[in-house]
């Protein structure tokens, strides 16, 4: 296109390079609104026209395509503005591929706008260099006109055409398209697996929370229980009801002595659910659950595009925090280990006195074994209720990452097999653990996810191969590049 189309290759690059770092930027860097309409929108859809009246100006009236078609110049505008959307979504996702969190200007300012320029000097390269390229002849440009001559064109341009180009386009793939792809749905193919991670939290934290609420339950019990032994007393000491001696005494004085501990064993109990939890949140606030996954979705929901690399750290250390909290949850053993502690001391703490009748032995004995009973049936029972399995997560159902993505495409890996059923003793769920958050990248997150993002993928072979079926036409209908009165 002479010196006027080096200058448009050379302004759309630069509009590419501009457009790249903007991915970068903040994604507020425009605020405010126009006739309720925001200035960013407006700054880009005026960019965008700009970039097409341009184009269609240059194709239009320069004079480098002189007697060429309509169909020729159109095809030079296809090409040139599908190398220019492809040269910004490149940058985005080069930018998303690169991006990490400390102030690396080269690395994080630099390389995504030139990498964006270099796409579009690429695709334009390939497709209207490519045009040009398929309409000349080459191999046969010494033989005469004929019959003969067009097969030998026909035959010369469907080498280039069906060989030569797609070779060509085969790096674009692999430089654009992919990019592409990252560019457009790689942050939301990494939202729709942080989503089911949300899911999978909320689900633990309800069975959690479902689980604790065992400890109130227990209390009531408890109190039951101190209620009956301390009646038991009180009927000993009014009555003589296990002794038959009645008033004060060793009997009366060690019965009233077990109901005393036994009570304070309660408000112990009492204590340890009343207090703040070690994890600094309360498992017992019937909104937690909500509060948290709704945080998170906050967090996940913010723009990712002007750093990835904090916008994936930030969400995963609030989901990873909260996580730790519901392991701790899970393995709060304070209650057990006061109840297990109080039975082992139980003789020390209340000693049986030395001095008594074999009446007043046997009541004692009795009363003493029943209070013990009772404690090991309560301990029993708070240890039979045990937290929900833990809920597998993204990366156990799935852990393919990279290239083992397209082994396991390809080579899907066998169904795996039933596994035996093992009983929950107490062993086995001291050793399970709430899985913390798989971590997924972009670039992975949309091969994970390719058949939920079939549209992006779709478009983007749209973007970088659309010039390429209108190339075709030039291989069946060659005098399509020429106007009107320039045609063989």
């Amino acid at each position: 296109m002479g010196n006027g189309g080096v200058i448009l290759v050379m302004m759309l690059a630069g509009a590419a390079g501009f457009s790249g770092a903007l991915a970068q930027d903040a994604p507020d860097a425009f605020s405010g609104e126009i006739a309720g309409l925001s200035v960013s929108a407006i700054a880009g859809t005026s960019a965008v026209l700009a970039f097409l009246g341009v184009v269609l100006y240059a194709a239009l009236t320069s004079r480098r395509l002189e007697g060429s078609s309509l169909f020729n110049r159109l095809f030079v505008v296809v090409a040139v503005t599908a190398g220019f959307f492809s040269a910004i979504s490149s940058a985005i996702g080069f930018g998303l591929i690169t991006s990490q969190e400390e102030a690396d200007f080269l690395r994080n300012a630099v390389l995504p706008p030139a990498f964006g320029a270099f796409v579009f000097c690429l695709a334009v390269a390939i497709w209207v260099g490519g045009a040009d390229f398929v309409r000349h002849r080459d191999w046969f440009r010494n033989v005469g006109g004929g019959f003969l001559s067009d097969i030998l064109f026909f035959f010369e341009r469907a080498i280039k055409l069906f060989i030569i180009v797609p070779a060509l386009a085969l790096i674009l793939f692999f430089v654009s398209t992919w990019t592409t792809v990252v560019g457009i749905g790689g942050v939301d193919a990494v939202r729709h697996t942080y989503t089911y991670e949300i899911e999978r939290l909320a689900s633990e934290c309800a069975g959690i929370t479902a689980w604790r609420q065992r400890d109130y339950l227990f209390l009531e019990d408890l109190r039951l229980s101190v209620n009956d032994v301390t009646r038991v007393a009180e009927g000993e000491r009014d009555g003589g009801a296990q002794s038959g001696a009645a008033g004060a005494g060793a009997v009366t004085d060690y019965f009233i002595g077990i109901a005393s501990w036994y009570r304070g064993l309660e408000e112990s109990v009492a204590a340890i659910l009343d207090a703040p939890d070690p994890s600094g949140v309360d498992p017992y606030d019937p909104d937690i659950c909500t509060a948290r996954t709704d945080e998170l979705k906050r967090l996940l929901a913010r723009g990712a595009f002007d750093n990835v690399d904090r916008w994936n750290r930030e969400f995963e250390t609030a989901f990873n925090d909260f996580v730790s909290v519901l392991n701790r949850w899970r393995h709060d053993k304070r209650i057990e280990r006061l109840l297990d502690q109080q039975l082992d001391t139980f003789a020390r703490a209340n000693p049986k006195p030395a001095r008594v009748t074999p009446a007043q032995k046997r009541a004692i004995d009795a009363y003493a074994e029943d209070v013990e009973d009772a404690l090991k049936s309560l301990i029993r029972s708070q240890k039979l209720q045990k937290p929900p399995v833990p809920v597998k997560s993204a990366a156990e159902l799935s852990p393919a990452r990279g290239l083992d993505i397209f082994r396991e495409v390809f080579n899907p890996p066998p169904p795996p097999e039933e596994p035996e059923k093992v009983s929950r003793r107490q062993s086995v769920v001291d050793a399970e653990f709430v899985p913390g958050l798989s971590t997924i990248s972009p670039r992975d997150a949309v091969l994970k996810h390719a058949n939920i993002f079939s549209d992006v993928w779709a478009l983007a072979l749209s973007w970088d191969y659309a010039p390429y079926i209108l190339m075709l036409a030039f291989l069946f209908f060659p005098s399509a590049e020429r106007a009107k009165g320039y045609k063989d």
